[in-house]
């Protein structure tokens, strides 16, 4: 785990997923009414799957941008922890180098080099596998801004029905969730949060959804830390 190469070798799976899912990125943003060219401003600067979709419906709604700052706050501020476990030691090169490593880490970056053994990677094959990771998702969300804009020209102001994907996208990662972490705690207060979202209505109804959610999950955390554990059965109990 030294050369570029090794790097685009293990980097296949996050390539076939950020091409696939950019493309349907790029789409939506088309469909929402804004020009092609923001999906790969967007996905060099911002660089994050779900902001990225859940900023193409901000944007395009108008909303303030103290909203879509909060709300990017609240999704995306989960990778500032990311980089407390990054063996950003094994970075060389000035300052733009590792300033970009840090940058480039993303759910599906961290998860891949998590794995690996950190003393047997190179710098040169962590700034590798990033930067072919970004590469594939500036790519999937351009061309597929670009299909859409196509699109667009032959279907007129039906392209509006790709809004689907947003949704679609979601459920799909709620049942995956679902299957890996069942959790009725977690279910309920993602329902709660969603109706007092809807509620709330207007530019505050995906905030509010978001600050009742955090605060309910830090809620249901404290809850269950503070339950007695369950009594460790006795010598005469059988163990099922």
């Amino acid at each position: 785990m030294r050369t570029v190469g090794d790097a685009a070798r293990d980097a296949v799976p996050i390539v076939v997923g950020y091409v696939t899912l950019g493309l349907a990125a790029g789409m939506l943003l088309v469909a929402e009414g804004l020009a092609w060219w923001w999906a790969p401003v967007w996905s060099l600067v911002i660089y994050s799957g779900t902001m990225q979709m859940l900023l193409v419906p901000l944007a395009g709604g108008g909303e303030p941008l103290a909203t879509i700052a909060l709300s990017t706050g609240f999704v995306s501020g989960r990778h500032v922890f990311y980089g407390l476990g990054f063996p950003l030691d094994r970075v060389r090169g000035g300052t733009l180098t590792r300033l970009y490593a840090v940058h480039a880490i993303t759910d599906e970056v961290y998860a891949l080099l998590a794995a690996r053994d950190r003393r047997a990677m190179s710098g040169r094959y962590l700034v590798a596998v990033e930067a072919i990771s970004h590469t594939s998702w500036v790519t999937g969300t351009t061309i597929g801004a670009l299909a859409g804009t196509v699109l667009a020209s032959v279907v007129g102001e039906r392209i509006e029905l790709l809004g689907f994907v947003l949704t679609s996208l979601f459920v799909v990662l709620a049942i995956e969730n679902w299957r890996n972490h069942p959790d009725i705690g977690v279910l309920c207060l993602g329902l709660v949060a969603g109706g007092v979202g809807l509620a709330m209505g207007g530019s505050a109804a995906l905030l509010t959804a978001l600050v009742t959610l955090a605060v309910g999950l830090v809620g249901l955390y404290a809850w269950r830390a503070r339950r007695p554990a369950s009594p460790a059965p006795t010598s005469g109990q059988e163990v099922e």
